[in-house]
């Protein structure tokens, strides 16, 4: 074999490799973006939810598995941190807007709320509880929540996928999305976190009869 072909067959060779190792981390071409990864794997996998313990805005005790067995109901969940002046709003926008539209389609014992914070040392269950007052938040239908343990922040993060980086100013760089779990309680869903319309959308066009 020349030097020439030995040199075009290397060449092929990365080119393949490259090709293998893009296939994979997209999903086999099905995505080019870490969120469109995620809900692809999401759909592939559904996830079970931890027994992560967690304090809500009213002081009560409770653990992320409450969430995860078999309701009926079916969650949208976005994580935040309450003194966010960027993302965080979008998230909470689109509960807000969810609430509404839970309220309109009498849809109050089907779909509710959860909003996980991932700041608990500063978002106690009091900063929790005037974060939703400020929404409007119906307690009857969505809930703010955050970790007990610094232990269980971690495992909060990586089950949504969600990276969280201090931005040296006391906030925090991060991804989000808005997630559903579905009534056997399994995290099956993450669309972007500016399309609660889609979500609840693609809720009522998939949703069993009662």
């Amino acid at each position: 074999m020349t030097h020439g072909a030995r040199t075009l067959m290397a060449i092929f060779a990365v080119i393949a490799l490259g090709l293998l190792a893009f296939g994979g981390v997209t999903r086999g071409f099905a995505a080019i973006t870490a969120d469109g990864v995620r809900r692809i794997d999401l759909e592939r996998a559904p996830r079970t939810l931890p027994a992560l313990s967690m304090i809500d805005q009213a002081g009560k005790t409770l653990s992320l598995a409450d969430y995860g067995s078999a309701s009926g109901y079916t969650t949208f969940v976005t994580l935040l941190y309450t003194s966010c002046d960027t993302i965080c709003r979008t998230s909470a926008s689109g509960l807000t807007f969810l609430q509404q539209e839970i309220r309109n389609r009498g849809l109050e014992g089907r779909v509710r709320l959860l909003t996980l914070s991932f700041d608990p040392f500063n978002d106690t269950p009091a900063v929790l509880a005037k974060h939703a007052r400020s929404l409007g938040a119906d307690a009857s239908l969505w809930r703010s929540a955050t970790v007990t343990r610094a232990t269980d922040l971690e495992p909060m993060l990586k089950l949504f996928d969600i990276v969280v980086i201090p931005d040296g100013l006391g906030g925090y760089s991060h991804n989000a999305a808005l997630f559903r779990i579905d009534e056997r309680g399994k995290l099956i869903k993450a669309y972007d976190v500016d399309r609660a319309d889609l979500a609840l959308a693609d809720y009522l066009y998939n949703k069993s009869e009662p």
